[in-house]
């Protein structure tokens, strides 16, 4: 296209074309075909408006509940049949179905009336009461706090304490002697059950000397160093060496030796052993 000054001169934009509106030649207050809409209250699924009827629910229960209009069925007053303004005093069309008596008059509130508004003469007794109090002289506070100061008793300060004739002054309080006695009774009691255990021993054992003790413990670390050293210088603390059968079984007869012996020895470190007699 070639270059040209009337490009510049602005064309008039054309006016879009709308297309016809549509209109459905189904009405629009028919649901659509074989629609589920409104079809609640039910257990049992459908459809309606089938083949563009709009009549009848195909393979659907009809809706059905027992309250669903105003009240239970065989209600004694319709629901047209309200109590209406002035139709009684406690009855209205209810009474009048059931055939009671009325109640005749308006009915009186007692309990919740409303305070009567204050008389004329009220009025003016509590307009001169305010007037009165405005017109009295005002309270003067500084004059008044001067008068209650210059009235008032002074007070005294407390009298200082003498903590040296305090009662107990520079000895142990009563109560830590208590604390004293009651750990020193205890301690009494310790001790006496101790030296029971000491002489009682079970029937048929005897306790074990602490010479014999200790030298029984000194023979069974010596033993444990050397079942250690022999497991430790074998060649089963390896997983991949364990290759044999007997290599297993070596190293399980190594590590119930150690266990073994270390249970006898903190069995032995008690100070209290006791054995059989005969032993």
């Amino acid at each position: 296209m070639s270059e040209s000054i009337y490009s510049l001169i602005p064309q008039p934009v054309p006016v879009p074309q709308k297309d016809p509106l549509y209109i459905s030649k189904h009405p629009g207050s028919k649901p659509p075909t074989f629609s589920t809409f409104g079809l609640t209250g039910t257990s049992k699924p459908g459809y309606t408006n089938v083949a563009g009827g709009g009549t009848g629910a195909e393979g659907h229960h009809t809706y059905k509940k027992p309250f669903a209009t105003m009240g239970k069925d065989g209600n004694i007053v319709a629901p047209a049949d309200i109590l209406k303004k002035k139709t009684g005093g406690g009855g209205g069309a209810h009474a009048a179905a059931l055939g009671l008596s009325q109640q005749t008059g308006s009915f009186l509130y007692t309990d919740s009336r409303q305070p009567k508004l204050p008389t004329k003469e009220e009025l003016k007794q509590v307009r001169s009461a305010s007037i009165a109090v405005k017109k009295a002289e005002p309270k003067n506070f500084i004059t008044s706090n001067a008068v209650e100061n210059i009235l008032a008793v002074p007070k005294r300060d407390p009298e200082p304490v003498d903590w040296l004739k305090k009662p107990h002054f520079g000895e142990v309080p009563p109560y830590l002697k208590a604390i004293q006695s009651e750990i020193a009774q205890e301690y009494e009691y310790i001790k006496s059950m101790q030296e029971s255990d000491v002489g009682g021993a079970p029937p048929g054992m005897k306790l074990l000397p602490d010479e014999e003790r200790l030298m029984l413990v000194e023979q069974l670390k010596t033993k444990w160093q050397d079942v250690n050293k022999a497991y430790q210088g074998s060649s089963v603390l390896s997983l991949a060496s364990l290759d044999t059968i007997g290599k297993v079984k070596r190293k399980e007869m190594y590590e119930a030796q150690l266990a073994q012996l270390e249970k006898d020895i903190e069995k032995l470190s008690k100070k209290q052993v006791y054995v059989a007699a005969d032993y």
